[in-house]
């Protein structure tokens, strides 16, 4: 599991035969120290930082990878589409997929993904209620019936 905050980044394990955590601190790259509210996810003995914040005026929208069987950092060429901060990644390790879901720019707006993440899981929730109660009145009206005579 890792622990990242402003300027420090801890590798943390737990030992399960012995019931006791282990505590390793990961050197930070100078150009990362600076930010925070970062988006970062562990991916083949390494881990990627995405975007972050300054905490005054500046939003990154940098692509880190600290290699921890190297203890190296590197910066992609690549940048993401647009600097957010705030946000999460998730790693889908079926299809190695790096999913980064929410954020909020400068200005302090949440993202057009974000708006339609919110959007596709209010729907999907609607639909899954609406569907319980139709299963529910079917349920009742079968008791009704068998109970009636």
């Amino acid at each position: 599991m890792l622990l990242s905050c402003k300027d420090t980044v801890l590798s943390i394990e737990y030992d399960e035969d012995n019931n006791n955590f282990q505590f390793y601190q990961l050197p930070v790259c100078d150009d990362i120290a600076s930010f925070n509210c970062c988006a970062y996810v562990y991916i083949n003995d390494a881990i990627l930082f995405f975007g972050g914040w300054n905490g005054t005026d500046v939003c990154s929208k940098l692509v880190y990878k600290y290699s921890i069987r190297e203890s190296k950092w590197m910066i992609f060429k690549n940048t993401l589409p647009s600097a957010l901060y705030h946000r999460f990644a998730i790693l889908n390790e079926e299809d190695n997929i790096i999913h980064i879901i929410g954020g909020q720019d400068d200005k302090y707006t949440i993202s057009q993904n974000e708006i339609k993440f919110i959007n596709q899981y209010w729907i999907r929730t609607l639909k899954i209620k609406l569907g319980w109660i139709d299963d529910f009145d079917q349920i009742i009206i079968k008791y009704i019936r068998q109970n009636k005579f």
